[in-house]
C-alpha cells in the first residue's frame, strides 16, 4: 500500500490535533484487531476462483445459490482458522 500523505500534510494534521484536543482518524479503527486484519489481508481466498471450481465440480447437483452458500461457509472457517492460529502464535 502506497502512503500518500506528504511530511507537511502530516505535519499539518498533528498540528491541527493539537489545536482541538483530540485525535482525527480516517476509516475503521482496528485497535486490537489489527493483527487479524492484517493476516486476513495477507491470506486473501478468491472467492470468485472458488466459486468457479465449486460450479465446475458442483454445479450439476448444487444450485448456484447452493455454491455460494458454501463458498461463505468455507471462507468464514478460514477466517476463523487463521484467527486462532495468530492468537496461538501471540501466546508462544
Amino acid at each position: 500500500m502506497e502512503f500518500k500523505i506528504t511530511a507537511a500534510e502530516a505535519h499539518e494534521m498533528a498540528k491541527f490535533e493539537e489545536e482541538i484536543g483530540c485525535n482525527i482518524s480516517a476509516g475503521p479503527d482496528w485497535g486490537i484487531h489489527l493483527d487479524r486484519v492484517m493476516e486476513l489481508a495477507l491470506n486473501p481466498v478468491d472467492r470468485e476462483k472458488f466459486i468457479a471450481l465449486l460450479s465446475e465440480q458442483l454445479g450439476s447437483a448444487l444450485s448456484q445459490e447452493e455454491i455460494e452458500e458454501v463458498a461463505s461457509s468455507f471462507q468464514i472457517q478460514i477466517q476463523e482458522r487463521l484467527a486462532r492460529k495468530i492468537s496461538t502464535q501471540k501466546s508462544a
